[in-house]
C-alpha cells in the first residue's frame, strides 16, 4: 500500500503546483522554428529589429547632443545588427 501512496502522491503534487509544465524538447522545437531556413547564411535583419535599434541609437544621440539624423540612425542600426549576426 505504501508504494501506491507514494506513486499517487508524486503524481498529484506535480499537477497541483499550478505552474506550467515543461515538455522535453519544447525549447529545441521553438529554436528550430526561429532559425531561418538557410541557417548557414546570415539573413538580413528584420525592419522591426532595425527600427528598435535605431530608436535607441537616436535616444542616445539626443541625450548626448551628437550629430546625426533618422537616416544615419537607421543605417547605423542595420550595420550593428549585421555585424552581430556574423560574417557574410
Amino acid at each position: 500500500m505504501k508504494i501506491k501512496k507514494k506513486a499517487l502522491r508524486g503524481a498529484s503534487t506535480s499537477r497541483t503546483t499550478g505552474g506550467p509544465t515543461r515538455q522535453k524538447g519544447s525549447t529545441a522545437a521553438k529554436a528550430k522554428l526561429l532559425m531561418p531556413p538557410e541557417a548557414g547564411q546570415t539573413a538580413e535583419p528584420l525592419d522591426e529589429q532595425i527600427r528598435m535599434r535605431a530608436y535607441f541609437i537616436s535616444e542616445r544621440r539626443r541625450r548626448f547632443a551628437l550629430p546625426g539624423d533618422a537616416d544615419s540612425d537607421w543605417l547605423e542600426a542595420k550595420r550593428q545588427l549585421l555585424s552581430e549576426s556574423g560574417p557574410r
